[in-house]
This record gives structure tokens, C-alpha cells and sequence, in this order.
């Protein structure tokens, strides 16, 4: 018995619903598809809402914005279930076997992580540095993910048995884009909780325009360092992000303040080509170390 999640903001998500709900069907099993709308725009509302004419599946829609942590929570708050599949909003299925498959792996296993991909054919518009980075640093085998499990948890794509996730629900401390993920898999770790991954992978399809990336980029370091804080620098936590090391290190030797006053005087170029045809992942590296050093004063009490 299956609860399809799918936490919703301003995507249009009928398609990837109906194709959910045929292949449920298909492998006859007991599911529902339970959305809630994170205050989306009316547009996208009036259209999502063609899903409830779907046979059990249900649309919750929120007053207001409560983020993405809390969103999830509440869906597993929601769910009537033992197992909860859970998955972006801006996703595709990349075969007619989707379900199936993690029907076939659920088994007595408590997480299972499907992983991530996105099409072949680079974009021609402003959303090529996204597709660029999640083509070269985020998409990766089972094989691969499963080196460093607990490393490797994303929240696009995962199922999970809803007595755990009750037990270890998502922090709510984090606002804003980014890392709940990371998180998650470090409490994972700690409880001892071994993830494993399937070659099970949705596309992403929502790509976002070159500055709205860097922007939700911007927003993850600063989401770093505020898991750094709350865990209180664990050292764990390093060996699962290596931009979290290098800072680490940087910090260690006084030398954030040289960093962030370098990186001022080149950020406008950086930023300039990464918005070109062509950028470069070093670029957007270097975008990253200098955003968390800078960010670094606000977080005194470290």
C-alpha cells in the first residue's frame, strides 16, 4: 500500500499525476496521490486541480507558504499508508516502469533513493547552467550513490516507510532553498539508517533560468552553514559535503576574510560568465566558496 507525495509550487504537475496514476493502476496495487499546493500562484492552482477528477488522489492547498521541509512532513502527516514514494513536482517518469520498480524493491528495505536525470538534449535558452551542473555533478548510478549512501539522499525521488520518517522527520529549522537533503542524511547516518539506491531515476524537467540558479545556489550555502551550526560542526557532516570541507579548512586558517574580499572585487565578472552560453563549473565552485566565506560574519556564534 503506497502513498504517492508530491509536494506542489507553481508547476504545472497534470501529466506527470495522470502518468502516476496509470502505472498504479497498472500494477494494481493500493495507492493514493496526495499533493499539497505550497501557495502557488491561482494559474497553476485552477490547473492542478483537473487531478481530483482522478480516482484517489486529493489536492491540499495551503494558505500559506511553509517551505520545504514542512511540506513533506506534512505529507507524511497525511498519508494513510505504510509506504510513502516521494518526489518533486518538476519531474518526469523515464519509463512506464516507475512504479513498478519501486513495488519490486520496497521489500523490508526503510529508504529507498531512485536518483536523478535530466534529458539529453542540452537547452538552447538561459537554463543551460542548470542542466550543466545536474548533468555533470548530480546524476550518478546506483552503483556510484551506493559507495557513499547516506551521502547521496535527494528528496526528488525517494521511498520511504512513513514509520521512519515520523520518527526522523525533516528539520523545519532550515528556510529558504536547499540542503534539507543534506540534513536528512546526515540524522540518517547518526540513527545508523543505511540508505539504498536503485537505478529508479525521474527527469527533472524544471529547469530554472541561469539567475534564478545562482540565486537558490546562494540560498544553499547559507543553508550549510546553518546545518553546520546546528549540528555543531560535526565532522561527519564534512566527509558528505565537500564544499563544507574546503570552508572548513579556509576557516581553520583565518583566511575567510583574504577569500571574500577576492572574491568581491571578481564577482561581477564570475557572475557575467555564468550567465553566458558557455559557463564554466569552476566559475560557479569559485561562486559558491566565495558566497559561503562571505556569509561566514553572519554566523558568529560558530
Amino acid at each position: 500500500m503506497y502513498s504517492i507525495c508530491i509536494p506542489v509550487f507553481n508547476f504545472d504537475v497534470r501529466e506527470l499525476v495522470k502518468e502516476l496514476h496509470r502505472q498504479a493502476k497498472y500494477e494494481r496495487i493500493t495507492f493514493e496521490i496526495i499533493m499539497v499546493d505550497d501557495r502557488s500562484s491561482p494559474l497553476f492552482k485552477e490547473k492542478n486541480r483537473e487531478c481530483n477528477s482522478l480516482a484517489n488522489v486529493k489536492i491540499i492547498e495551503l494558505e500559506k507558504n511553509i517551505g520545504r521541509s514542512q511540506i513533506r512532513n506534512l505529507l507524511a502527516g497525511t498519508a494513510q499508508y505504510p509506504w510513502l514514494i516521494f518526489m518533486d513536482c518538476d519531474s518526469m517518469c523515464p519509463d512506464e516502469n516507475y512504479i513498478k520498480r519501486y513495488v519490486e524493491n520496497t521489500q523490508d528495505e526503510l529508504i529507498v533513493c531512485g536518483g536523478r536525470s535530466y534529458l539529453p538534449t542540452p537547452p538552447t535558452d538561459n537554463t543551460f547552467l542548470h542542466w550543466l551542473y545536474g548533468t555533470q555533478r548530480e546524476v550518478k548510478t546506483a552503483s556510484e550513490r551506493q559507495v557513499n549512501p547516506n551521502h547521496s539522499f535527494m528528496t526528488n525521488n525517494f521511498l520511504i516507510s512513513k514509520e521512519l520518517l515520523m520518527k526522523i522527520p525533516f528539520n523545519v529549522s532550515l528556510s529558504g532553498y536547499g540542503h534539507e537533503d543534506t540534513l536528512m542524511g546526515y540524522n540518517l547516518l547518526k540513527k545508523q539508517i543505511r540508505i539504498r539506491h536503485i537505478d529508479n531515476p525521474l527527469i527533472h524537467i524544471g529547469l530554472q533560468d541561469a539567475k534564478e540558479f545562482l540565486l537558490k545556489t546562494r540560498e544553499g550555502t547559507r543553508n550549510l552553514l546553518k546545518i553546520y551550526c546546528i549540528i555543531e560542526g560535526d565532522k561527519d557532516l564534512l566527509k558528505m559535503v565537500k564544499l563544507l570541507r574546503v570552508w572548513h579548512t579556509i576557516r581553520k586558517y583565518h583566511l575567510c576574510t583574504l577569500i571574500t574580499f577576492t572574491y568581491r572585487s571578481f564577482e561581477g565578472i564570475i557572475v557575467k560568465k555564468l550567465m553566458k552560453k558557455k559557463p564554466s563549473l569552476v566559475l560557479l565552485d569559485m561562486y559558491k566558496l566565495g558566497n559561503i566565506c562571505r556569509q561566514t560574519i553572519k554566523f558568529q556564534n560558530y
